[in-house]
């Protein structure tokens, strides 16, 4: 009598160790795969819109690709259900789809922003006044020729001040649109802008713990 009750014991035993082994071991991996996939997908939106800054593609087809999939699906269609519940759930719908080309406007009008303003961002690079700094954004360096020429260094600070605030809109929106924080952007973002600055240019490196600048 007991070898008969302890074996279906030992097997549902068995089973449930078996089981939650099995669900351990997804909860582990999949979330592993799905960030190393986000972060492809950064990685590779922060080098193309330096690219496409740079003339080198177009700026709607990366907005196109930046936004895929974040339309909202279509309403339902007409006839179904009541005319209130269509009511409410088009309105949403609207509001869904102001929202998203609200968010392409922005995007769009920053890239464009900054291919406008490419051939000074280059110039400024090469010149020192201005540094790639880790956040993804530029900073203001003082040279001899900002130091004598008044003009000259608010024209480097208003083309900061412009630039840093259309890349601070690419990467909230590129952040929101793969949900993912700011700061993974910016990290991706920083590698980007290194890679694309010209040769001498200053660039913000991790050395041990600290970040020092560094001429390319």
């Amino acid at each position: 009598m007991r070898l008969r009750i302890a074996i279906p014991v030992l097997i549902l035993v068995g089973l449930t160790v078996a089981g939650a082994t099995c669900r351990h071991e997804v909860a582990v991996t999949e979330p592993i795969k799905i960030e190393v996939t986000i972060r492809q997908e950064i990685h590779t939106y922060t080098h193309q819109v330096n690219d496409v800054v740079a003339g080198n593609g177009s700026v709607d087809d990366l907005v196109d690709s930046i936004l895929a999939g974040s339309e909202p699906a279509a309403g339902p269609e007409s006839g179904g259900g009541s005319s209130l519940l269509r009511g409410v759930e088009g309105l949403f719908v609207n509001v869904a789809y102001a929202a998203d080309e609200e968010t392409r406007a922005k995007l769009k009008a920053a890239i464009e922003g900054r291919k406008a303003r490419y051939a000074a961002v280059q110039q400024f690079l090469k010149d020192g006044s201005v540094g790639e700094n880790r956040m993804g954004l530029l900073s203001f360096r003082q040279t001899q020729k900002t130091q004598t020429d008044a003009r000259y260094a608010e024209a480097v600070r208003r083309t900061i001040a412009a630039e840093n605030a259309d890349r601070e809109t690419f990467i909230s929106i590129l952040a929101a649109e793969k949900g993912v924080a700011v700061s993974v952007v910016r990290e991706e973002q920083h590698v980007a802008n290194v890679a694309a600055a010209p040769a001498g240019a200053w660039i913000e490196v991790k050395k041990g713990d600290t970040w020092v600048w560094s001429q390319k």
